[in-house]
Order: structure tokens, then C-alpha cells, then sequence
């Protein structure tokens, strides 16, 4: 290859790179099979076998390219198929593993005696695997060894069984353990305890973390596998206590939340069908919002295929509800898919406005026809641009909504892989692109009109200070209303304002 050669299963690509994914609507792949890697000679059994094999492709894959874990799962899904159960337990493996990759990196090299260049990164994301599930998850103790040493077998590589099957019992040494077996809980911070799940803290035996407070953001990078990128930043903007809460938010698995489609359904009548049908489901913190408690596969829920409902996090609804559509009212989605916010805005309508939804891939757009096909809407037409943001119609609308590509950085939780591709150069292209697209709807909005900026993310170069620049282009406009949603408080970190054009005298 050209320049540098990159270090294998880093998983790291230059700015130019993601930002030209964003553009061309796909992810770049390294590999032309999903379930053969390049950096290995490992072929997988066809079909998968279970759940930790799948989870090990998934991470393995992930590596190799720039593709989100769901998009991988979606792929093996076409090809394999695994019990509900065994699909289940991949994605939380492989989701566990990339949000938590650099604490387990960070005790799996506590345990080596050798540089970790001399383990092969195909061996290392099985200790990963074997690691997460010891010290991170629910599994029991000696099935978290056991298993993670069968699934070298099930990779035809028995020669790793001895290494991985020493190295993971020494990391179980590393708990603190109560008589009955269960880890002894600390306290909170410090250089011996471990932060799990719940708001939870484990005891180690040993020091295997920085000091909290002299070196805060190296800790909280560490026990919370957070780059050092984002773990400078947001020590620095944050107090301890909204520090802890950002850990430990992003460091679990997300909600699963519905937005009923009141058009087709009211959120107590999809309630009582989903408790029927013995889902653990309970009423949501905002308005024809339902939450589920317990893992399941979304599309064999009741309603789903009748359209009564889709999946979208509390405060992305906030988004399409602050653009508040009426009737009659002529409507553009620049960066629409895959087609969440649109919808609602259909729905929120009475799917009687006119809506025009863009984006920049034929793929993207079809998965917003489907979802309006599903949903049962009417109102929304598709619009493909180009990438250089040409291609937007000229006229003018009563609302834009631009929820624009973004750095993913309150949302971490539900796109782990995210944190592991932030850096400051692809952040300042972004804010290019955002800025351009916010520029684009503020000439596209009818004197009396709103334009509402939506992202998902916590850094105010991407939110207010977008806003504020494109403001001092537009003395016609006025920001009326902006919210920063955090984390867990209760839904995903985003951002939203509402630049309203003053009627021309």
C-alpha cells in the first residue's frame, strides 16, 4: 500500500476516509467476504456455529473496516442463521467488547508476560472475548472460561487453548471475591476498582488503573474505554458526578424505546399487545413513547409489520417534534435517512404536509420508502443529491429539518464503535459539512419559516457553534429555541435549535 502501512486489526482510518463514507452513503470494506478476514487465515464453518463465533467475526470484521457492529449483524444475518438466543448473546459480546475495548485491553496486558505485538490480534480479540465476559458481564465465572477456550477450538485453533485458558484465570484472580463467589463491591473511583454495569464498581487485587484525581482524564479513559481524545475533552468540561454519569451511561447497552405511530395505534393499545405477547414493556419518559426491558427481535414484535410502530430513542422524537409540522405545510429532510425523523414528522402532520426527503445513496433512500411503506404514509417523497450538497430543490419550505452527519458523540452507547473513530481533524471536517448544510436550509426556508438543526452529539463545535457562525451569515434569522440533551437524562446525548426567519416587512 501507499504511505505508512497500517497496523493490522487497528481499525483506524484517516479523516479523508470517513468523511468520504459519509458522502458516498456506504462504509468502506476491506474485504470483499464479511466472514473471511484479511488479516487471517481463518475461514469461518459454514454455517456459524454460535453465538461467540458470530460475536468474533462481527469485532474481527469491525477492525478490518469502518462499518457499524449492526450493519455487520444485518450482513451475517443474510448468510447464517443462529438461534434468537445465539444471536442475542453476539450482539453482546461483540457490543460489550468494542465499548469496553481499552479497559480490557489495559488487564489483559497486566497478565502477559511477553510484548502484546508477539500475540496475533485474531488470538487477542478471543482473550477480549473470554475478558469481557469474566469481568463485565453476567456470565458465570467458569463458563466465561470455559466457553471463550471452546470458541478457539471452533476457530480451529486449538494451539491457543493452554495460553488463553491461563491468562483468563489469572485475570479472575484479579476479583475480589465475597464466600458465596460473588465480586466484592467497592466504593467508587480509585486505582484497584473496576466500574461495571448499573453504576456499579467491582474491587481488584491489584492497581491496575491510574490515580482518579491526579490524573483524571487518563483514568476516566481507561475504566470507561474512552480515547484520549474524548476523555481530555470532556474531563475538562465536566465535574466529577456528570463525569461518572457519562461513563457509565455509555459503558452499558442501550434502551431499546418504540415510537407509536398514532395514526395507526395508541401507545396503550401497542403496550398491552407487547405485555401480552410477554415482552417486558413499560410506558417511556416522553409521549407515545414505549420502553423495552429485555432483548428482542424487533421484527416479530406485534404491530411492527402493521406499522403501529418504529424504533427511535426519546431524544431524536424531540427533533421532529420541535419542527412541530402542520397540515398543508410543505416540508424538506435534508439528510433524511433512514427515515426515523421523517416519518414522525409524517405522522406528527396527520401524514398531510408535503415532505420532501434527500439523501445522497439510492440504498439510503429505499430504506425510507420502506419505512414509509410499513408505516402506511403517504406524504413523502425521496430525493437523492449529491454528495457536494447540489441537488437540494430551490424552493422555498415553511420547514427544514437538517439532522446532520455527526461525530456520534451522545450515543455512544448504542454505536460503540463511534468513540474509537473521534479525533479533531475528522471533527473540524465535520463542522464543514455541517456548516454547509445549515447554510443550505437557511436559504431554502419561507420568510415566517423554521429551520430546525438536529445532531447526536455532545461537542459544541458541532452544535452551538455551528449555529452561532451560520447565524452571523443570516441577520434574518434568530435562534429561538436550543437543547442540549445529555446522556441518561433519560434518553441519548443530541442536540437541537430552532432558527426562525423574520417575516420580510
Amino acid at each position: 500500500m501507499n504511505g505508512p502501512e497500517r497496523r493490522r486489526g487497528s481499525g483506524r482510518h484517516s479523516s479523508d476516509e470517513r468523511i468520504r463514507a459519509w458522502q458516498t452513503g456506504r462504509r468502506p470494506d476491506r474485504s470483499s467476504r464479511p466472514d473471511r478476514q484479511a488479516t487471517s487465515d481463518i475461514v469461518l464453518r459454514e454455517p456459524l456455529e454460535n453465538g461467540r463465533v458470530l460475536a468474533w467475526a462481527v469485532l474481527q470484521e469491525a477492525e478490518a473496516g469502518t462499518r457499524f457492529l449492526q450493519d455487520l449483524f444485518l450482513d451475517f444475518d443474510r448468510r447464517h442463521s443462529l438461534s434468537s438466543s445465539d444471536r442475542a448473546l453476539a450482539v453482546d459480546i461483540a457490543s460489550g467488547v468494542m465499548r469496553r475495548r481499552r479497559t480490557l485491553d489495559r488487564i489483559i496486558e497486566s497478565r502477559l508476560t511477553r510484548p502484546r505485538s508477539q500475540t496475533e490480534p485474531e488470538l487477542w480479540q478471543v482473550l477480549r472475548i473470554g475478558t469481557y465476559q469474566l469481568l463485565l458481564s453476567r456470565t458465570p465465572r467458569h463458563a466465561a472460561v470455559d466457553s471463550t477456550v471452546e470458541l478457539c477450538r471452533s476457530l480451529g485453533r486449538d494451539r491457543w487453548t493452554g495460553f488463553v485458558n491461563g491468562i483468563l484465570r489469572s485475570i479472575g484472580r484479579l476479583q475480589q471475591l465475597n464466600d458465596d463467589g460473588t465480586p466484592v463491591a467497592a466504593a467508587g473511583p480509585s486505582t484497584s476498582s473496576l466500574p461495571t454495569l448499573d453504576g456499579q464498581w467491582i474491587s481488584l487485587n491489584e492497581e491496575l488503573f491510574p490515580d482518579p484525581v491526579a490524573e483524571r482524564a487518563t483514568w476516566f479513559g481507561d475504566v470507561f474505554s474512552l480515547p484520549s481524545s474524548l476523555a481530555g475533552r470532556w474531563s475538562a468540561r465536566f465535574d466529577d458526578a456528570q463525569l461518572l454519569s457519562l461513563g457509565f451511561h455509555f459503558a452499558q447497552p442501550p434502551v431499546t424505546l418504540l415510537r407509536v405511530n398514532r395514526l395507526r395505534a395508541t401507545a396503550d393499545s401497542v403496550l398491552t399487545q407487547l405485555q401480552q405477547a410477554g415482552i417486558d414493556a413499560v410506558p417511556g419518559s416522553s409521549e407515545d413513547s414505549i420502553r423495552l426491558r429485555s432483548a428482542a427481535r424487533l421484527e416479530q414484535l406485534p404491530g411492527f409489520q402493521e406499522g403501529q410502530w418504529s424504533v427511535q430513542d426519546e431524544s431524536a422524537m424531540s427533533a421532529a417534534r420541535l419542527v412541530a409540522p402542520q397540515p398543508g405545510e410543505t416540508i424538506l429532510d435534508m439528510c433524511a435517512a433512514p427515515g426515523g425523523k421523517t416519518t414522525h414528522l409524517a405522522e406528527l402532520s396527520g401524514d398531510a404536509a408535503s415532505i420532501i426527503a434527500c439523501d445522497i445513496s439510492d440504498d439510503r433512500l429505499e430504506r425510507i420508502r420502506q419505512n414509509a411503506f410499513r408505516l402506511q404514509l403517504s406524504s413523502i417523497q425521496t430525493l437523492r443529491v449529491s454528495k457536494d450538497g447540489s441537488g437540494f430543490p430551490d424552493q422555498h419550505f415553511d420547514a427544514v429539518l437538517v439532522d446532520v452527519p455527526c461525530s456520534n458523540s451522545g450515543v455512544l452507547n448504542r454505536r460503540p464503535e463511534a468513540r474509537w473513530r473521534f479525533d479533531s481533524n475528522s471533527l473540524a471536517e465535520l463542522v464543514q459539512i455541517q456548516t454547509k448544510l445549515l447554510i443550505l436550509a437557511c436559504e431554502r426556508v419561507k420568510p415566517g419559516g423554521r429551520v430546525i438543526y438536529s445532531t447526536c452529539s455532545l461537542e459544541p463545535e458541532e452544535n452551538e457553534g455551528v449555529v452561532r457562525s451560520v447565524l452571523t451569515a443570516f441577520p434574518d434569522f434568530e435562534l429561538t429555541q436550543q437543547t442540549q440533551h445529555l446522556p441518561g437524562q433519560p434518553a441519548d446525548g443530541a442536540y437541537q435549535a430552532r432558527l426562525e426567519r423574520k417575516n420580510s416587512d
